[in-house]
């Protein structure tokens, strides 16, 4: 007999959630119902008031995750460890990027980092992944700047390659090799920016395969004003119209994920970390799940910390995040993950104006 059961709820309903999840005694609640954007954390309050020990989300919109965070008290005096933003990108690349900070060592404070994802098509996503891009390219970016917060309307341009390995040994060197990147409004790329007190610059970008697409959304975003893509109704017929084409190109690219941090200290020393996945989805939803199991575990053993968190938030103490990381390096169908200072210069990056 299935021990799964389900139940139809609005998931917007906030008493309705509420109800429901304090009368099944839960655990912990999962969060993946996005997309974010324009939505509120109603999940998570349903959550805090049923007194659900612990919630994981994998929010990235920074209006949601502000309004979220603005919940820590309630969630401490419930008793409930919140994470948002904890997925693969945000999530497991923003302690990969306090992990690689950390090699600089202690008395090299950081100065620039470098977030870069690719993911191979739809990454196996579906076509609700269409939409999130689309819609995604009228949102302004949000990145450090000499230390300081800046939002710019770039997403889709300022573009780089940049290597998906730190030399040749790595399997993404033959499998992703470089890939042209563009500036994306991922969190990430401002609040673990400001948790490094960095004092120079952040960046955070994405790139796709096949390369075709990387150029069509380029050309676009220069000649769609933004407010469009921020329309509901131009980004959803866009995604209607080239999902058939989207997915006769995933037949043959695959669904191969990669994150790349690039992390360079005062000094001008520098330090990386790369991560590979067979896929995407599944690596988003098994670094969700680490992260759950983690904050259920340090419930069993007394070290829970009440609140609402950003990874690089709760964990902050090096040995924890380190056990976290090396849970979520060896989950089935991780390519490679590693972490290392001055990685190779055959494996540099190429501006594109």
């Amino acid at each position: 007999r299935s021990k799964i059961s389900h139940l139809n709820i609005d998931g917007k309903n906030t008493a309705a959630l509420s109800a429901a999840l304090g009368k099944q005694g839960f655990d912990v609640v999962i969060n993946t119902a996005g997309p974010y954007l324009n939505e509120r954390p109603s999940c998570l309050k349903a959550a805090i008031d049923a007194k659900v020990p612990c919630y994981v989300d994998v929010a990235d919109p920074l209006d949601y995750i502000s309004e979220a965070l603005a919940m820590g008290d309630a969630a401490k005096e419930a008793g409930t460890s919140a994470l948002v933003a904890g997925g693969a990108f945000p999530g497991f690349s923003n302690l990969l990027a306090l992990e690689a900070a950390k090699l600089l060592g202690s008395d090299d404070k950081p100065r620039d980092v470098k977030f870069n994802y690719f993911t191979a098509g739809l990454g196996g996503s579906g076509a609700v992944n269409l939409y999130i891009t689309n819609v995604g390219f009228g949102e302004p970016v949000a990145t450090l700047e000499d230390g300081k917060c800046q939002e710019k309307l770039c997403a889709g341009l300022e573009t780089e390659t940049v290597p998906f390995f730190l030399d040749e040994s790595d399997p993404t060197c033959d499998l992703i090799g470089s890939v042209n990147t563009w500036a994306w409004p991922f969190p990430e790329g401002k609040t673990v920016a400001e948790s490094l007190a960095i004092s120079g610059s952040s960046r955070v970008a994405m790139g796709t395969a096949p390369e075709i697409w990387n150029v069509i959304m380029g050309a676009m975003v220069k000649v769609v004003p933004r407010g469009w893509w921020r329309s509901d109704a131009f980004s959803q017929g866009l995604a209607a119209f080239s999902r058939p084409m989207v997915a006769v190109t995933d037949r043959f690219v695959g669904e191969t994920h990669a994150i790349r941090v690039d992390v360079e200290g005062e000094s001008g020393r520098r330090a990386a970390a790369l991560q590979g996945h067979e896929s995407f989805r599944r690596c988003v939803g098994q670094s969700c799940a680490e992260f759950a199991l983690h904050l259920l575990d340090a419930r069993d053993q007394g070290n829970a910390r009440p609140g609402v968190f950003l990874p690089e938030q709760r964990f902050d103490h090096d040995s924890e995040r380190a056990a976290l990381v090396d849970r979520m390096s060896k989950t089935k169908g991780t390519l490679v993950c590693r972490i290392e200072t001055e990685p190779g210069k055959d494996a540099g990056f190429q501006v594109k104006q």
